[in-house]
């Protein structure tokens, strides 16, 4: 009996890990640095995957160079957290680079009311890149309606 009762927690544990795990984050921002655009052979295979996604169609040197830099790419879900579906979503991408000095810059995406779900990527390449520098501190909002639902900083951002 007590083996049962042991078993059938154990099997309840996991089936709540599992939920839990299996649910979107409302806000994730994953970054990619494009340095080189030579395809590394002896790199991480997700790696060479990226850096062969962002170099696709480049043909020449010019256009594999206008593509060095660095890509953002913020996922956002807003399932069963949505009050009104007749509100907009806004996601703002702001950032700071080496050569600006504290210029603020940002990048914006507006979505239609009634969408709780969406995938953007913010690219900061070619002459805005070789320009500018690189990223130094970056911060991601997600505003519902006017109101702010979540943010992501990194770790040097300051206001």
């Amino acid at each position: 009996m007590l083996k049962w009762i042991l078993v059938r927690g154990l099997g309840v544990a996991c089936l709540l890990l599992v939920s839990c795990s299996s649910q979107l984050e409302t806000l994730n921002v994953d970054k990619f640095t494009l340095r080189d655009v030579r395809i590394e052979r002896h790199d991480v295979p997700m790696v060479r995957g990226d850096q062969q996604k962002r170099l696709y169609g480049a043909v020449t040197i010019a256009d594999h160079e206008a593509r060095l830099g660095q890509y953002y790419e913020v996922t956002w879900c807003l399932d069963g957290k949505i009050l009104e579906p007749s509100e907009p979503v806004t996601v703002i991408f702001r950032y700071r680079q080496a050569n600006t000095g504290s210029k603020l810059k940002f990048l914006s995406k507006r979505y239609p009311a009634g969408t709780s779900r969406g995938k953007i990527e913010f690219n900061i390449i070619g002459e805005n890149y070789t320009e500018g520098g690189r990223v130094l501190s970056w911060k991601a909002d997600l505003v519902y309606g006017g109101r702010l639902i979540e943010s992501k900083q990194s770790y040097l951002w300051r206001r």
